[in-house]
């Protein structure tokens, strides 16, 4: 694969790719150089047929503390030598976009991709956890969505994101305050599945579950995502069209069903190969 990156890091286990941000000394922070590999490195591991789950975490004393808000300033407000005020908007709401299709790109992305969360997550860091399928978290880290506290509205994928995961309430909560909440907290309202004691224990249990996902049938892991992702902007009854058209044109002419039955009257485990 070619993918490279200062600022973030790809490493391949068996069928598990770690994602890792890899800027440590800035405790994360989302550069613009982060913003532009983030999609690269979604579409490297991606295109790599022996990856079957993904799992993301995060270098050094945090997962990420949000924006780098020294480099932004540093750029400026994004109108320098523009000519208008309407032409500093058009590439300010360009820069607000490819901030949002990085987001996007982990969510979008076909592979389930479990978040391994440690230390801080703040601002950027929750859009993208918000992003990811699963989250798992490590004791010590701390959730905020600290927009409001700088004075900006979140604009990357929290607002979208969060409602999906947690309730309406906790939602406002979160958003409008921009208070910090620790582990405990995130795991009783739904933001993460399990804590575990610290950074180490939790990424060994990402890395687990992902191990767990990449075991089982690419194309029927990889279509019941796509089905999730889909049913969101569906009714019941079109989600279940689509489900039954999955079924009929993939699931059961699939090799890896063909596979599974024959393990299963043989007494083996099952060689999934993902076509």
């Amino acid at each position: 694969m070619s993918f490279s990156s200062d600022v973030l890091s790809i490493e391949r286990s068996g069928r598990v790719g770690t994602l890792w941000l890899d800027r440590p000394e800035k405790r994360n922070a989302m550069s613009s150089d982060m913003w532009q590999a983030l999609p690269a490195a979604i579409a490297d591991l991606t295109s790599d047929p022996e990856t079957r789950a993904i799992v993301l975490a995060a270098k050094g004393k945090s997962f990420c503390v949000g924006l780098d808000l020294a480099a932004l300033a540093a750029a400026g407000s994004g109108g320098n030598g523009a000519a208008s005020a309407a032409e500093a908007n058009l590439r300010q709401i360009a820069t607000t976009r490819g901030f949002q299709a990085a987001i996007s790109s982990v969510a979008e992305c076909p592979l389930p991709v479990v978040a391994a969360v440690h230390g801080h997550c703040l601002g950027a860091g929750i859009d993208l956890i918000t992003a990811c399928d699963i989250r798992l978290s490590a004791a010590d880290a701390i959730y905020s969505v600290r927009e409001t506290r700088v004075g900006i509205v979140a604009d990357v994928g929290t607002l979208q994101r969060l409602p999906q995961i947690v309730t309406a309430g906790h939602v406002a909560d979160l958003v409008y305050s921009g208070r910090d909440i620790d582990a405990a907290r995130a795991e009783k309202i739904g933001l993460v599945n399990d804590v575990y004691p610290d950074a180490e224990a939790v990424f060994a249990a990402a890395h687990d579950l992902a191990n767990e996902i990449a075991a089982n049938a690419p194309l029927a892991v990889q279509g019941t995502k796509f089905i999730l992702q889909q049913s969101e902007n569906l009714t019941t009854e079109q989600s279940l069209l689509l489900n039954g058209l999955w079924t009929m044109t993939t699931s059961l002419a699939s090799n890896d069903l063909s596979e599974a039955v024959k393990a299963f009257l043989e007494k083996r485990p099952p060689e999934f190969k993902g076509n």
